[in-house]
């Protein structure tokens, strides 16, 4: 089975089978893992993303239609997958942050001393996260989150590329992610 082609394995999925589908997935599993850790920067989300584009994929098998190879059908999802997942990684970290930081902007009796001493022990664990980070993701981090520069501000004044920002920002929120789980 694994000499088919990927339109005759295909066939084959449409059809419920699993084996064809197991080919497809040892087929192309690794190489969009890759492509989704690059993106993510931790194995376990990755994996989660992978698993969750081949079950899109083995749902919607009745109405995916394959040219020749079934990659780029794989490839976009993958990539869309990252995409939500940024989103969703993004607006958490959004909360955390106005969790922790806006407390100066609260009017006086808001919170009571519960929250007040949780956002004290949150504020702690991401300053310590913080300083751990290497120096550029650090600085990098720092820059975007607690000053509001914008990537290419952040690329001249680090004199870095944009995409090391991008990627050094993606990684630091991937381990305050990590660590407030």
């Amino acid at each position: 089975m694994k000499e088919l082609s990927d339109k005759d394995l295909f066939y084959l999925v449409k059809e419920s089978n699993t084996q064809a589908f197991s080919v497809l997935f040892d087929r192309y599993g690794h190489i969009l893992l890759n492509f989704i850790f690059k993106r993510i920067g931790s194995v376990r989300d990755s994996e989660d993303i992978l698993q969750d584009v081949f079950a899109s994929f083995w749902n919607r098998r009745d109405k995916i239609e394959v040219e020749d190879s079934i990659y780029p059908y794989l490839f976009k999802a993958a990539k869309y997958e990252v995409i939500d997942w940024m989103t969703q990684d993004q607006k958490r970290i959004t909360h955390f942050e106005r969790l922790v930081f806006p407390l100066e902007h609260e009017p006086v009796g808001a919170s009571n001393s519960d929250e007040k001493l949780m956002v004290k022990e949150l504020t702690f664990l991401l300053d310590n996260e913080i300083a751990k980070m290497p120096t550029t993701m650090r600085s990098a981090f720092n820059l975007s989150r607690v000053e509001g520069l914008s990537i290419k501000e952040i690329a001249f004044r680090l004199s870095i590329s944009e995409q090391t920002v991008k990627n050094n920002i993606s990684l630091a929120l991937s381990r305050l992610k990590l660590k407030t789980k």
